[in-house]
């Protein structure tokens, strides 16, 4: 199963310290404030964040109190919805003024804020010691893969705050009751979705949506029937046979095994139809999970977590979800913005804000935390760890500034397969409008780039964790 054995070698240790309890977190004993550093050199100063409403800010403003005493620096927290948070921030950043110091970024959109130079190269602050204890931050324990992918050309631009990837969760109890084994391949998760498959429950279910929502999880399947969104000179290679292969394999699933109403699906349907025993099996960011054991929930107690499938011979290459804190380049107060910034990614706090909400966070310690792992159920916490060591951002196209609008193209077809087009015409189409929208040239953000933007407003990815 490709990477799948080798991560095993360093998770069971870990996950054998989780359980037994055997050593404590060291963070407990911790100042929240403890960087050997003069905290109080920017006092007098503003630092504006614009943020998405989302549980890593939610976890965070309450404390923010405590950074402002200690510092003598004012914080501002302009917090928007997320269908306002994408317009408001893009507006300001495009008006080239320094009006916002920091703010968060997503995935989705790293490529198109790195060609527009909307993001402050963060290496210089991290060797100023004036401004940072590496001892006390202990950068390395921010997660390795979420550090890959917010750096280009060497540079680190965004600091993560959040990290997710695609896992699988399943009904223990229809398995046990018909005797099945989890799915290790596409072929397999077809084949038992539909034994699972009733009148009133679909075998499976992931998203339908078009936008970033089907595209994102029809990712997972393209990379671990290991194939890639370009060739190797980089022309478009979504209409190669591995890839079509794929993508016929995620409409045959959807079509086929799915609920009725798919390709209106986005992460919200997906968990609602889990939580309520309309499904018997499903596939969605990790992040999202831990809804399925909460008292909404008529099937907590009764799911098991696992890896996503691959094709034979694949390695196992989930997709990912990151969300992170960047820096305005126009910023006036850029040393300020680093020392919230940095506070507010600290292992302290990031431990502090887990414990509080019970979701994932983009440092490693965080899951060593025996608290939060009494939290959560153990086999997710296993999943989504060894889901994260599966991820490889460097094979998602992110960083490509056309991406938005690539990703709204494959949407497109990909909902036509689902609906029955043959897959390989549908994908050639997906690949013909991908080479036009490269051949384009201009800003980042052309009104066309906009308007689709604004088509994926309510169809992101999963954003909660």
């Amino acid at each position: 199963m490709g990477n799948t054995r080798k991560s095993r070698v360093w998770l069971a240790p870990l996950l054998a310290v989780l359980v037994t309890g055997m050593v404590a977190s060291p963070l407990c004993a911790e100042s929240y404030m403890g960087a050997d550093i003069d905290w109080r050199q920017f006092s007098g100063r503003h630092v504006r964040m614009m943020m998405n409403k989302h549980w890593f800010t939610n976890g965070l403003q309450p404390q923010v109190t405590e950074f402002e005493q200690h510092t003598g620096i004012e914080v501002v927290f302009d917090i928007y919805p997320e269908e306002a948070f994408w317009t408001k921030l893009k507006v300001e950043l495009a008006g080239g003024l320094p009006t916002v110091d920091g703010f968060m970024v997503d995935s989705l959109d790293m490529g198109s804020y790195t060609a527009a130079r909307w993001l402050e190269p963060l290496n210089q602050f991290f060797e100023d010691p004036t401004l940072i204890d590496r001892s006390w931050y202990d950068f390395d324990d921010l997660y390795p893969t979420a550090i890959r992918g917010g750096t280009a050309d060497s540079e680190l631009l965004v600091i993560p705050i959040g990290t997710e990837a695609e896992i699988m969760c399943y009904r223990r109890d229809l398995f046990a009751a018909q005797g099945l084994t989890v799915p290790r391949s596409y072929d397999e998760l077809y084949e038992t979705a539909l034994k699972l498959k009733t009148d009133g429950r679909a075998g499976y279910v992931s998203r339908g949506l078009r936008g970033l929502s089907i595209v994102w999880e029809w990712t997972g399947y393209l990379l671990s029937y290991g194939h890639r969104y370009f060739g190797e000179i980089g022309a478009p290679a979504i209409n190669a046979p591995q890839a079509v292969q794929a993508s016929e394999m995620y409409g045959k699933m959807l079509r086929d095994t799915g609920p009725e109403g798919v390709v209106n699906y986005g992460w919200p349907e997906v968990l609602a139809a889990l939580q309520q025993g309309k499904a018997a099996i499903g596939i969605e960011a990790s992040g999202a999970l831990p809804a399925l054991e909460s008292e909404e929930s008529i099937i907590a107690g009764n799911v098991g977590y696992a890896q996503i499938p691959s094709a034979p011979g694949h390695e196992i290459i989930p997709n990912y979800w990151f969300w992170n804190l960047g820096m305005n380049p126009r910023s006036q107060a850029k040393k300020s913005t680093f020392l919230f910034m940095s506070w507010a990614t600290s292992k302290p706090i990031f431990l502090r804000i887990a414990r509080g909400s019970g979701v994932s966070a983009a440092r490693l310690s965080v899951w060593e935390d025996p608290l939060f792992y009494e939290m959560q159920n153990q086999e997710w916490i296993e999943a989504s760890i060894e889901g994260m060591s599966l991820v490889q951002p460097k094979l998602v196209a992110y960083l490509n500034p056309k991406y938005p609008e690539i990703a709204d193209a494959i949407s497109v077809q990909l909902q036509n397969i689902v609906l029955g087009s043959p897959a390989q015409e549908a994908m050639d189409e997906a690949a013909m409008r991908m080479k036009e929208l490269l051949s384009q040239q201009g800003a980042p953000y052309s009104l066309g780039m906009i308007r689709v933007c604004w088509s994926f407003l309510g169809q992101r990815a999963r954003t909660e964790g």
